[in-house]
Order: C-alpha cells, then structure tokens, then sequence
C-alpha cells in the first residue's frame, strides 16, 4: 500500500485544528474521523457521517508537541483504491486504510478527481459539500 499523496492541499480558510487523542500517529493524507473529542484514522465505512478530512501534518505519540492535527477540509490527495474504472464525480467511500473504492450511493467521503482505471486515484475531498458532519438546518 502507497503512502497517500497530497496533490492540492487546502488553504488556510479550509483547515481546522482539531485535538488528538494519547497514542495516536497520524500522517499526511490520512483520513480522518472525529470520535470521543478527537481525530482518529477512519477505519470503517460507515464513519462517513464523522469525516473531518485529511491529515495536512503529521502527528506521533513520540513527539511532545504538537496535541492537535490540521484536517484539510478540502484538497484533492491521491489514495489507494480497489481496481476498478472510476468516472470523474464518482462517489468514493472507504475500504481500508488510506484506501477508497465506489461508494454505490452511500458512505460517500469523497469524490473521484480523474477518469482512470488503475488502483491509484486523485480524489477530491470537501467535507463542507459532503453536508455530513457540518450539516445545517435549513
């Protein structure tokens, strides 16, 4: 599996700081979940519903500082993904670490940023649109 790779990474208006838990690592471009008050790796699909982003720093239990990882809320950073033909658009949700596959309608995290039928793929990240963890009532 390949280390994900941030292709554009947000601006300073599409970044927040969130808290990390003890014994937490976290590299960039990891998916992140929001959980107990604190930024985790995804680890299943339906954590949709508490997806804050990707990881735009690197965070280890080794270092003393820093407590807090930066979530990219939106960016394009290219993952894993199961071998398959994905269409610009399509909906992506989790499979495995750091890894994507077509979503089927549900669980959707990101979007595909490129047409290519391989087992690597730009995704398209924004959290905002996803309306999940920050929705509103309208």
């Amino acid at each position: 599996m390949a280390a994900p790779r941030i292709l554009q990474e947000a601006g300073d208006r599409d970044r927040i700081a969130i808290p990390v838990g003890t014994s937490t690592n976290l590299e960039k471009g990891d998916l992140l979940s929001y959980e107990s008050n604190a930024a985790v790796l995804v680890d299943a699909a339906t954590e949709d519903a508490t997806f804050i982003g990707y990881a735009v720093n690197q965070v280890s239990s080794d270092f003393s500082e820093p407590d807090r990882i930066v979530a990219g809320l939106k960016g394009i950073v290219e993952y894993d993904a199961t071998s398959a033909t994905y269409g610009a658009g399509a909906g992506l949700k989790y499979t495995s670490e750091n890894a994507v596959v077509a979503d089927g309608g549900a669980n959707t995290i990101a979007w595909a940023a490129e047409y290519k039928t391989g087992t690597r793929l730009a995704t398209l990240i924004d959290v905002l649109a996803l309306g999940k963890l920050f929705a509103t009532d309208a």
